[in-house]
């Protein structure tokens, strides 16, 4: 009887016939991070993106109140008010109100501002919708004014009679952003001379027809502020060209 005869390295794997598997492991390993997992699409691909935009809209209010955005898309709450976006504010930033929103590209936004009591009541803009096109790249700011529909700011020229002391100077105030928002730290100031005294004269830049409340105060050398007696003044912006204003202190 004859024995069959074992071959050396019987049974035992071959270093060549590995390489094509190593070879496939190694691919893999290098392109999955790339392409993904095979048979799945990219998120990026499936879920592209939105846009984003930031929207910062000056506009005072009372305490408590908030300011929302809603607007013809479902990300602005589609035109309902309790689903309207809130904006939010500081005491460093107050009266303007931010909100960044990522919106589906290159349509075009139909949006309104409103507010919102702390007891639920609403109240809208009263002007017709804004309307803006979303961009295809990029982020997007919009810079927007409670109540004012757009429009190139016009110079502002306020010139009060106030006499004072030595050390003290004379401010305008009021309800607007470029007035300070009532917050005395950010009031305008106003100038004179010794030809043009008691006359006190200052210049801002106010955006166009639109309602304006303001008062004038002074600064005393320590920091105290004397505010004017009497209600708030009130004057409007024209559409175009300059806003003029004399007043005395009362």
């Amino acid at each position: 009887m004859t024995l069959a005869q074992s071959l050396p390295g019987a049974g035992r794997p071959r270093p060549l016939g590995l390489l094509p598997t190593l070879v496939a492991a190694l691919l893999a390993a290098l392109l999955t991070p790339l392409l993904g997992p095979v048979g799945s699409a990219r998120a990026d691909q499936e879920d592209p993106a939105g846009v984003p935009v930031h929207l910062r809209v000056t506009a005072t209010t009372e305490p408590g109140d908030t300011v929302l955005v809603t607007g013809s898309t479902a990300e602005l709450g589609a035109w309902d008010p309790t689903r309207a976006v809130p904006l939010s504010t500081d005491a460093r930033s107050y009266p303007a109100w931010n909100a960044t929103l990522v919106l589906p590209p290159g349509g075009q936004l139909q949006y309104k501002y409103l507010k919102r009591t702390a007891a639920g009541a609403v109240a809208w803009e009263d002007i017709p919708d804004r309307s803006f096109f979303v961009s295809t790249s990029g982020e997007s700011e919009l810079d927007d004014r409670w109540n004012v529909a757009g429009g190139h700011p016009l110079t502002a020229v306020f010139a009060a009679t106030a006499t004072t002391v030595p050390g003290q100077n004379v401010y305008v105030i009021g309800d607007l952003a470029e007035l300070g928002g009532w917050d005395p730290a950010k009031a305008v100031p106003l100038s004179t001379s010794y030809k043009v005294y008691p006359e006190w004269t200052g210049f801002t830049a106010l955006p166009p027809n639109t309602a304006v409340q303001y008062k004038y105060l002074k600064k005393d050398p320590d920091g105290g502020v004397v505010w004017e007696d009497g209600p708030n003044r009130t004057t409007t912006t024209p559409p175009t060209g300059t806003l003029t204003v004399h007043d005395s202190w009362r």
